[in-house]
């Protein structure tokens, strides 16, 4: 796990880094915010993003819970149609059985102070098959949106020795996606795993760059949807 813990450890110093937009998807596709509209960026007031996210409802948006535990909410806003819009964090909250040595069940909950009426995603109730396409959004160094196409990949498979990871490693909470192209990675925390139009995932943490040849991790989100679906009514 000490490979695993020095890629959040980069998650958490990266934020620091003298260029805004220092990180971000490396290899990807240019896409629009038309394309996904529910993607959000977390950020500072100052404009240094944190984390990634996705709105399921016209003010609730999913994302990593290490966004929470690795930062003062109260010290984010969330920027909507690709920056043309600041919207403050009324509440939040992540999942209580979140590990932060793990990164088991890294979810959270953000309620918007006002509502925006941009377009949301579908909370997925069931993992796809290993080998079904899906699509990571976010951006890039040069904050441009882009789009990384993976193959989800089971537990099970993920776990079989084919990769660089073990049960110790992934746990029912998570899976893994695979970049088809070897040269994409780098999604930052929160990045949605969509497939089918429905959210599968969030990008969590991974060995090495997170791609390149081996899969990134990312929460299952379906094995989450309960708590989500609770937690959104009562935030």
């Amino acid at each position: 796990m000490f490979t695993s813990l020095v890629c959040r450890l980069l998650l958490v110093i990266s934020a620091f880094a003298t260029n805004t937009y220092a990180d971000g998807i490396e290899g990807g596709v240019a896409t629009t915010i038309k394309a996904h509209p529910y993607l959000v960026s977390i950020q500072g007031t100052d404009g240094t993003r944190v984390c990634v996210g996705a709105l399921i409802s016209s003010n609730i948006v999913v994302t990593a819970a290490q966004c929470l535990t690795f930062y003062d909410s109260s010290q984010l806003v969330v920027a909507v149609n690709n920056g043309g819009r600041v919207v403050k964090i009324a509440a939040s909250t992540f999942d209580i059985k979140f590990d932060p040595e793990t990164n088991a069940y890294d979810v959270a909950l953000l309620k918007l102070a006002e509502s925006v009426n941009l377009g949301t995603i579908n909370v997925a109730s069931k993992l796809p098959s290993t080998g079904t396409s899906g699509v990571v959004s976010g951006w890039d160094a040069n904050n441009n949106l882009v789009d990384i196409t993976v193959s989800v990949i089971s537990r099970k498979d993920c776990v079989s020795g084919k990769y660089r990871y073990s049960k110790d490693d992934v746990l029912k909470s998570m899976v893994c996606g695979l970049a088809k192209s070897s040269n994409a990675c780098g999604a930052v925390g929160g990045s949605p795993l969509v497939v089918n139009n429905e959210l599968v995932g969030l990008a969590s943490w991974g060995n090495g760059c997170g791609n390149k040849g081996n899969p990134a991790i990312y929460t299952d989100i379906p094995s989450v949807k309960s708590w989500i679906t609770k937690t959104a009514k009562t935030l």
